[in-house]
């Protein structure tokens, strides 16, 4: 019988591969139509002007959907926001204030992820993340190394409350629920091209 383990490892692969078929231009396109969804349609139900709230954005890799639009929405509208940054392997995530002359450089662990080389670190109060798979309890199948998991439940027990978005393609939707295990973290809402999903 296949552990959750694996079977998690079989659908990733599956799903890794209709991600990486994308060509630049869908991934471009359809970027565009899942981050104006995000700002027109989700972004005024969760935020108001002026409520200190910061966001944390991150930057695409593997033809994950991108967040330029969005970042430049913020940036244009004074919305604070922040990017992650590796430490280690196995520990939650840190989060630096983005600020006009930010720089970013490559990961040490991954070097096809960028994040913020230094700045003020902040503990963001509405994460926006990327996904490999989702299903209709908005259960989240990522890239197996646990990050946002694991600072999921770090920022639960430092904030009182935190909302979590994923950015998805409408073909990472999984019909059927997905493996989950104890330290799985399902998510607030997904934002596809065209649909928001918010947890039933």
């Amino acid at each position: 019988m296949p552990t959750i383990a694996s079977t998690k490892q079989a659908l990733r692969k599956i799903f890794k591969e209709k991600r990486s078929n994308l060509s630049a231009l869908e991934v471009k396109e359809k970027s565009r139509a899942i981050n104006e969804n995000f700002i027109q349609n989700l972004l005024p139900k969760i935020y108001q002007k002026n409520s200190g709230k910061i966001f944390s954005l991150y930057f695409p890799s593997f033809n994950e959907v991108g967040t330029a639009d969005i970042a430049d929405y913020f940036q244009k509208n004074d919305i604070s926001f922040s990017y992650p940054k590796i430490i280690k392997q196995d520990r939650y995530l840190d989060f630096i204030k983005t600020k006009k002359d930010q720089k970013f450089i490559a990961n040490h662990l991954y070097p096809r992820l960028l994040e913020p080389f230094n700045g003020e670190k902040t503990f963001p109060d509405i994460l926006i993340l990327p996904l490999l798979a989702f299903d209709p309890y908005l259960s989240r199948l990522g890239m197996g190394g646990g990050f946002f998991d694991r600072t999921i439940e770090f920022l639960k027990n430092q904030k009182n409350s935190i909302i979590t978005i994923g950015l998805a393609y409408d073909f990472q939707r999984s019909r059927e629920p997905l493996a989950i295990e104890n330290t799985d973290q399902k998510l607030d809402f997904i934002v596809t091209e065209k649909t928001i999903f918010p947890a039933s």
